[in-house]
């Protein structure tokens, strides 16, 4: 490169931009200095109002923004005062379902309870029906078709449970009372609880009947004719009086007594059967 195109180089590079875009338009018609100062107005205008539009989007979006955050905070506590209220309401029904619970269970309770009272008293109420049952009187007349046997004649039969009581209608000693059971394969009776002396005596009316008890001047003391004691009616006997040689017990409506063994009262005899409701003689 020879030294006048070098020269020429620099001179262009030295030139102005804006004398080189005059020099580069077509035709080489150069354009004025204030055509260069409108252009670059006009390209800064642009600038602005594009930087203008995005701030007034961006102004738009962060009110939008503000807007929606107020709101979701604003319900926020809304819900909160709501919660805040309906916090007393729930540990009120809470508690409310937690004593209903309680009622139940309690209510539940009694009523298992009263369940089982009643069973309880159904039980009693059925055993002292059968023990009514059990226990009526049997009242038969004995015809003469049975005077083989004995002398069944106008006597009466009373029956409790698993035991029958023969009273008889003739009076005589207690010797004779025994005789009189054993050859019917009966025994002069022997009382063995509070209940069963209620029972008999109920039986006796206003007459007076020989038991099997008497006074065993050997041993000094009153004793069954089976030689045995009766323990639940122990307090009945002990005010017969000791020392009684040739005593017998008697029994009434009212009381237990002793008296001479000659003297002459009706029998009471006893029979154990094990089947209820039947007649009691074999």
């Amino acid at each position: 490169m020879s030294n006048q195109e070098t020269l020429d180089s620099s001179l262009r590079f030295l030139q102005s931009p804006s004398e080189s875009k005059n020099r580069l338009r077509p035709g080489g018609i150069q354009i004025p200095g204030k055509t260069d100062g409108k252009e670059f107005s006009v390209s800064w205008h642009l600038f602005v109002v594009t930087v203008g539009i995005l701030c007034l989007l961006l102004l738009v979006t962060v009110r939008v923004l503000g807007t929606v955050i107020f709101q979701c905070i604003k319900e926020k506590h809304q819900q909160e005062e709501i919660l805040r209220k309906l916090i007393p309401q729930y540990d009120s029904i809470r508690n409310n379902n937690y004593s209903k619970e309680q009622l139940l269970i309690n209510k539940t309770l009694e009523c298992g309870i009263l369940k089982n009272q009643t069973l309880h008293q159904k039980k009693e109420l059925d055993s002292l029906f059968m023990e009514k049952m059990r226990c009526h009187i049997k009242q038969e007349i004995f015809s003469k078709s049975l005077q083989s046997t004995g002398k069944f004649n106008e006597d009466h039969w009373s029956c409790c449970g698993v035991n029958c009581y023969y009273f008889t209608s003739e009076n005589e000693n207690w010797m004779g009372c025994k005789e009189t059971c054993e050859s019917y394969n009966l025994s002069l009776l022997k009382i063995d609880d509070e209940d069963e002396l209620n029972f008999v005596q109920r039986q006796t009316y206003r007459d007076s009947y020989w038991i099997g008890l008497s006074y065993n001047a050997t041993e000094s003391k009153w004793k069954w004719i089976d030689s045995g004691m009766s323990s639940g009616i122990n307090f009945k006997i002990m005010s017969l009086p000791s020392g009684r040689r040739g005593k017998c017990a008697f029994l009434s409506s009212i009381r237990i007594a002793d008296i001479d063994c000659a003297k002459k009262y009706k029998c009471i005899c006893e029979k154990r059967t094990d089947c209820d409701f039947t007649p009691c003689f074999n």
